[in-house]
């Protein structure tokens, strides 16, 4: 089985590699839904709340007959719990797999997926999965920004990307003139991105002897500033994963100019750019991480003429700030689920799609069948297409 051990050494990036949506809506020509109606209203009803999150781990625990542990690994700005859940511990003759959801609040679908992926996991006595399970450790996250996932307006839950935290420079030391990091928003309600707040050195502390690097930007790592980024870098340096998987949402996109339909998912095996001399990538770990991503791309393509098969290679992206480029920057490969953003309407079959590519990711990992896909099969994913809007909604999270 191939395991990765990186050249290079330390670093972390939290990455949600999402980059934001544009607030408004892209024209298009050829509306093809399902969109949301004018004048319907979105409900998030459905989706877990933090409180259903924690009974529901806990009741699969219950019934897992001792297949799985649920540990608080960390809690919230607000004090909200934050779950981990563990197949297995941080055994080195094990290949190690860390699955993280929700590092945005408004990008719900990667615990709704990690909750399901956990149930499987946890009852079914399947002969593959009794193989992962003797052949992988697996962690898992499913919700990662419990704030951001509770946020409401007038009472209603309408989710957000940030969390809910003020900037405290005298928390660091710092004087109260210190400026926030480029990736905390101000204005009220105030919050972090969290999937920038990674860095590559995991052994990095803000304080006044490297206060000149705020406030940074976007191709430079963050300042663990949070307590999820935080909780998150002590999860990577006690289990040491040879494999961390990052579930997101984008918007939408065209398959191509020629051709109207929407993509559903886009994937992702590299996150900061070869070259870089201050934070180098080592070839062996991207190339693990195109065969993983190449994997899932040809396994959901076997699915024939489906919404599952709609799938494109996300875009070019340096973002060492983030947890995918922490994390592949300290020798783990690296994937990234960005399922299409969908309301309510379609959130069925887009989470389906993420349980099944990570399914089939941990058999290929367990039964080592990644290791035969050729890394070039990743380059060869269709780029993203055309970007386009709802054309009947004028703002988009």
């Amino acid at each position: 089985m191939n395991k990765i051990v990186s050249t290079t050494v330390a670093f972390t990036i939290m990455l949600a590699l999402i980059l934001p949506v544009s607030a408004l809506a892209a024209p298009q020509s050829i509306p093809n839904g399902p969109w949301i109606e004018p004048n319907q209203e979105v409900q998030l009803n459905a989706l877990m709340s933090n409180e259903e999150l924690e009974k529901t781990l806990y009741q699969i625990e219950g019934r897992a007959k001792g297949r799985m542990t649920v540990e608080v690994s960390g809690y919230s700005t607000t004090g909200l719990p934050i779950f981990l859940v563990k197949f297995g511990e941080a055994d080195p003759s094990k290949m190690r797999v860390l699955i993280e959801g929700q590092i945005h609040g408004g990008e719900p679908l990667g615990a709704e997926a990690s909750v399901e992926l956990i149930k499987q996991l946890a009852a079914s006595g399947n002969k593959d999965i009794d193989m992962i399970l003797n052949e992988l450790s697996i962690w898992i996250v499913p919700r990662l920004n419990v704030e951001g996932a509770a946020y409401e307006v007038d009472g209603k839950l309408v989710q957000r990307r940030q969390n809910s935290q003020t900037w405290t420079p005298g928390e660091w030391g710092l004087p109260s003139t210190a400026p926030a990091s480029w990736y905390y928003r101000s204005t009220p309600p105030p919050g972090y991105d969290i999937n920038r707040d990674s860095n590559p050195d995991l052994n990095f502390v803000l304080s006044p002897a490297n206060a000149a690097l705020l406030p940074g930007a976007s191709a430079l790592p963050g300042f663990f500033v949070t307590p999820e980024a935080r909780m998150m870098r002590n999860i990577y340096l006690e289990f040491q994963p040879d494999v961390f998987i990052d579930l997101h949402h984008r918007g939408t996109n065209l398959i191509s100019a020629e051709d109207n339909s929407m993509c559903t998912l886009q994937i992702v095996a590299q996150v900061v750019r070869l070259g870089r001399t201050d934070y180098p990538l080592d070839p062996a770990v991207l190339a693990f991480s195109k065969q993983i991503n190449a994997y899932v791309y040809l396994k959901l393509q076997e699915m024939g003429n489906s919404p599952f098969t709609g799938i494109q290679r996300y875009p070019d992206i340096d973002l060492p700030g983030t947890t995918l480029g922490s994390f592949t920057l300290n020798g783990s490969a690296i994937m990234l689920y960005e399922v299409r953003t969908a309301r309510q309407k379609s959130n069925g079959m887009l989470t389906r799609q993420e349980i099944m590519g990570l399914m089939a990711t941990l058999k290929g990992l367990a039964d080592g069948s990644v290791d035969d896909v050729d890394p070039a099969i990743y380059d060869a994913i269709p780029p993203a297409g055309p970007s386009i809007g709802n054309p009947n909604l004028f703002d988009e999270f």
